[in-house]
């Protein structure tokens, strides 16, 4: 099954790529596992928010984006229950 995240995690991968960074290199700079950052690239899971201060510092993001591409998911998510549920109640 897959996440909610998947803007985020596309945003992330380019970034770490564009950084010249492997997963298991920005793991080792962040403290998290591995598998952490291959969650967040596959859109599974978002990075907890104590990791976000690190990330951004480490990928050199930009604040604002990093925001917009979060509220794009988010907006994804809801649409995709309002839309279901509507569909529903007919």
């Amino acid at each position: 099954m897959s996440g909610d995240f998947h803007c985020l995690g596309n945003y992330l991968k380019e970034q770490r790529i564009a950084q010249s960074f492997t997963q298991a290199e920005l793991a080792q700079k962040l403290k998290v596992h591995v598998q952490f950052v291959s969650n967040w690239e596959r859109g599974m899971c978002a990075p907890p928010l104590h990791c976000f201060h690190h990330l951004i510092e480490i990928l050199k993001l930009d604040r604002e984006h990093v925001v917009e591409v979060m509220l794009s998911d988010t907006k994804k998510v809801i649409e995709s229950k309002v839309f279901k549920n509507k569909r529903k109640s007919k």
